[in-house]
């Protein structure tokens, strides 16, 4: 039997085709797709089906976009997607649709160890809470609660909750981002813009922004360029104290994840202590988040596994 999760960005998409017959699961085709040379998703997925050899039993595709019911529409493309015609339109069984990030915290109990770089050690506790966020493009969070039987995903927006300054540096970047949005939420210093925001207040600059920005920011720390350096110190410091705020809020004692590009690119600015420093600067309950584990995910497929983890389920009777 064989199932099909796919990980559909703006800028590239990932399929992967698994066998989940009687023996262990096995990938048994797996493509990478620029979004952008296809007008429409179902041109992309009749290319690839092909490779399937075959009827697929059920698909989880997870959108980088709104998802509203079984229709979803991909951002930065004109791709709308709906999961019923899906199912209608190829040799697939089942069809469901989800947010990216929901797919990323539906992969996470499902990660190795190998998969993994602790940050914070404390003591898992199995089976409880766990607190994923990732900040890329925007800021996702989410939440996963075990429920006797399996993990489920408590979705949020949580990323667009009111920023809180940590000192009186930050509290003049909320200033002068205040000026700037009126309402300052956490995505606002936690993504590929909230890089750009931070860089622009420590430079005196206004760049404006777009997706290579964020690139050129990293390139400069790496090459030493001091402000750039301190641009990060902040995005880590910030990063650090909403990733305590998340293990408070849920008491998430089966650890806090790190997830997105921005972190798993620029892992030596998460490694320093400055982000386990912010992590665990709760006052009287730092004794309490210094327990809890925190892991930044390496494995770029954690959203493709949690697809098929989707797509899986999608075939209990």
């Amino acid at each position: 039997m064989k199932i099909l999760a796919g990980d559909v960005g703006g800028t590239k998409t990932l399929l992967r085709i698994v066998d989940i017959g009687d023996a262990a699961p096995a990938v048994t085709a797996e493509q990478r797709y620029e979004s952008g040379a296809f007008s429409t998703f179902d041109a992309m997925l009749a290319d690839f089906l092909p490779q399937a050899r075959g009827p697929i039993a059920a698909a989880c595709f997870a959108v980088a976009g709104p998802v509203l019911g079984d229709q979803a529409e991909v951002t930065n493309l004109k791709w709308k997607m709906e999961a019923q015609a899906l199912a209608a339109k190829f040799p697939i069984g089942k069809v469901a649709l989800i947010n990216d990030f929901y797919a990323v915290a539906l992969g996470v109990p499902l990660l190795a160890p190998a998969d993994l770089l602790s940050l914070n050690k404390g003591r898992r506790v199995e089976h409880a809470p766990m607190a994923i966020l990732g900040a890329g493009t925007g800021l996702g969070e989410a939440n996963l609660y075990y429920d006797g039987l399996e993990w489920s995903v408590i979705p949020g927006e949580g990323g667009h909750g009111d920023f809180a300054a940590q000192d009186e540096e930050q509290t003049r970047l909320l200033l002068a981002l205040q000026k700037k949005y009126g309402h300052v939420s956490w995505e606002r210093l936690l993504s590929g813009t909230g890089l750009v925001n931070i860089h622009n207040f420590v430079s005196g600059l206004d760049q404006p922004y777009d997706e290579t920005v964020p690139m050129k920011i990293a390139a400069a720390a790496e090459a030493g360029d001091a402000v750039a350096i301190r641009t990060f110190e902040v995005f880590v410091d910030i990063y650090g104290a909403e990733a305590g705020n998340m293990a408070l809020r849920t008491l998430a004692r089966g650890g806090v994840f790190l997830a997105g590009g921005i972190a798993g690119k620029n892992i030596r600015y998460f490694t320093d202590g400055r982000f386990v420093g912010a992590f665990q600067r709760k006052g009287r309950f730092r004794e309490l988040v210094a327990g809890i584990p925190v892991d930044l995910i390496t494995n770029a497929d954690v959203g493709l596994i949690g697809a098929g983890e989707m797509a899986r389920r999608l075939l209990k009777p």
